[in-house]
């Protein structure tokens, strides 16, 4: 990871609150960063930090896959999310997101407690190498990921 870190955030509309005074209380800490959203977050984002914001598709309409290729390429360094369990755990779309997050090592926060302890960290500023750990099949062949592998639900 370089210093400036690519922090994608995904919000449910049940946490515009939390997103807003999140945001605005982190927002000297958040503004060096690159940040990525899509929909409303994205918009709140904008005018709590008051700098652009990379705009993704909204979630049901790509966002989520869109996620999904920029994790697996190495351009997001961490995820929050910002929902309620419930929300969060029945998303199979944002499964999807979760699994490609874990599969390549990067930060992620699933609620405004641990997004706090990511962003107030003193690693957040610094550079720092991500640790993977190679996949073998029994038979100790190298097992390559790729951005297929994440299923997602389909848009309907």
């Amino acid at each position: 990871m370089k210093k400036i870190k690519s922090i994608a955030i995904i919000s449910f509309e049940s946490k515009k609150t939390d997103i807003i005074e999140w945001s605005y209380f982190n927002k000297e800490l958040l503004k060096p960063h690159k940040i990525l959203a899509s929909g409303f977050a994205a918009n709140i984002l904008e005018g709590t930090l008051n700098k652009d914001i990379s705009k993704l598709e909204a979630s049901n309409a790509g966002g989520n896959r869109q996620m999904c290729n920029l994790i697996t390429d190495g351009k997001i360094d961490a995820l929050i999310i910002f929902g309620e369990s419930n929300e969060i755990l029945e998303s199979k779309d944002l499964k999807g997101v979760l699994d490609a997050a874990i599969q390549h090592n990067i930060l992620v926060a699933a609620n405004r407690t641990s997004a706090d302890f990511i962003i107030h960290s003193s690693l957040i500023e610094s550079n720092y190498t991500i640790h993977l750990q190679e996949k073998k099949l029994t038979d100790d062949k190298k097992l390559l990921n790729t951005s297929a592998a994440y299923t997602l639900a389909k848009a309907s």
